[in-house]
């Protein structure tokens, strides 16, 4: 991981990384926003921006200078060395009171951490550590990681724009509950406390002086007994899913990304989906008109300029795909009844061939586990009586074979 400014490059391999979701958005944006992508990677933060937003921090806040409180220094020292991070850091006080926080003003080569409320008299020193993990992990990923902060700076403005899909808007917010998931192993990286990493999270939370650890992650294990919540956070994770998350990648690195992935995006659905979930999406789809119009006969021009408008170079599947059904399994209800209209689009886009279609889909719904919808929607779009759908059905493999003879 690297670090590029105006004055130098320096090169330290920190002990965490940037998560999946991080890696995954930035590719996507490289490769469908490429030119948007070049724009913001040359719009630096500079000097002069700087200095504005340092103005900004002493007009609003109390400077805490090294010589004031060396001991608050010397911790984010330590916290620095165990995440191999060096950079020069200011610490301010908030002046306007308010509940228990701390954030980053971010500079380029410089951490800038402000605290809200009484945090330094009310966390313990370890605690303290692990906050300071926390906020030094939201610089890293700014300073270090460059492609970060681009991806942060184009969906910011995407979401500003009057033409905002709701897919920016999911992205960005995806985005931000990732990093916090991060930066919080950063919190634990710091100490190897993971009880202090978590009761510094309940008291900036609930302000509670009285916070035990095995209590809190008792009542975690509750809720999620009771089912497997998905977040609904904007910014932040509820504490007890980022006490969940870092429970389970404290407990086991490598097998923790499908559940925490889990209670962060939760299943795809149509209603939120951010620019990976559509991406996803869309891949099921070419792989489901691949599937159905693999068969030669189905490759009439009306078909073939149908699919087309799905997708500009669409071809059909050259080989059964063998997981698609297994894929499909898992969907919600909203993104089944989807991929069976997509079926029933393709069953009606050329008259000339007839039922065949119709009975090709009524066969492959029932390989991919969509049947019963697909039939009730069939009915219910195409007018179908009951005992036209049964007569279909009963006479389906002989009217996909007698097309695929005819043919040939």
């Amino acid at each position: 991981m690297t670090r590029d400014n105006d004055d130098e490059t320096t090169v330290s391999i920190l002990p965490l990384e940037p998560l999946r979701y991080h890696t995954e958005l930035v590719l996507h944006l490289q490769a469908q926003e490429a030119e948007l992508w070049n724009w913001f990677s040359t719009d630096r933060l500079r000097a002069q921006n700087n200095e504005a937003v340092k103005l900004d921090l002493l007009k609003a806040t109390y400077r805490i200078e090294r010589d004031a409180n060396p001991t608050l220094y010397a911790a984010f020292d330590e916290v620095a060395s165990a995440l191999n991070l060096s950079c020069p850091v200011t610490f301010y006080q908030s002046s306007g009171g308010g509940a228990l926080n701390a954030s980053l003003a971010y500079m380029p080569g410089e951490a800038h951490i402000v605290f809200v409320g009484p945090l330094l008299t009310t966390l313990t020193p370890v605690e303290l550590k692990c906050v300071l993990g926390h906020e030094l992990m939201h610089f890293a990923l700014l300073d270090r990681w460059h492609e970060y902060l681009v991806a942060t700076q184009m969906l910011s403005a995407m979401c500003n724009d009057a033409q905002a899909q709701p897919a920016h808007q999911a992205s960005a917010r995806l985005l931000g509950l990732y990093t916090e998931v991060l930066c919080d192993r950063a919190a634990y990286q710091a100490t190897k406390d993971l009880a202090s990493t978590i009761t510094a999270l309940v008291r900036i939370e609930t302000g509670t002086t009285d916070v035990a650890a095995e209590s809190y992650l008792r009542q975690t294990d509750e809720i999620f007994a009771k089912g497997h919540p998905r977040t609904e956070g904007v910014t932040h994770p509820e504490t007890f899913i980022r006490a969940r998350a870092l429970q389970l990648w404290v407990g086991n690195p490598q097998s923790a990304g499908d559940e925490i992935a889990q209670v962060i995006e939760g299943a795809l659905s149509l209603e939120d989906l951010d620019l990976l979930g559509q991406q996803r999406v869309a891949a099921m789809t070419r792989r489901l008109v691949g599937r159905f119009l693999r068969p030669s006969w189905l490759h009439t021009e009306a078909q073939l300029a149908h699919a087309r408008l799905f997708f500009d170079d669409f071809a059909p599947a050259s080989a059964i795909d063998e997981e698609l059904a297994e894929d499909l399994a898992g969907v919600t209800d909203k993104l089944r009844d989807y991929y069976c209209y997509v079926l029933l689009d393709f069953a009606t886009a050329d008259r000339d061939l007839e039922d065949a279609p119709l009975a090709a889909a009524l066969l492959l719904s029932d390989e991919l586990g969509l049947g019963d919808r697909f039939r009730q929607l069939a009915t219910k779009e195409l007018n179908l009586r009951k005992k036209q759908l049964e007569a279909l059905d009963a006479e389906a493999s002989a009217i996909v074979a007698k097309a695929q003879e005819a043919a040939t």
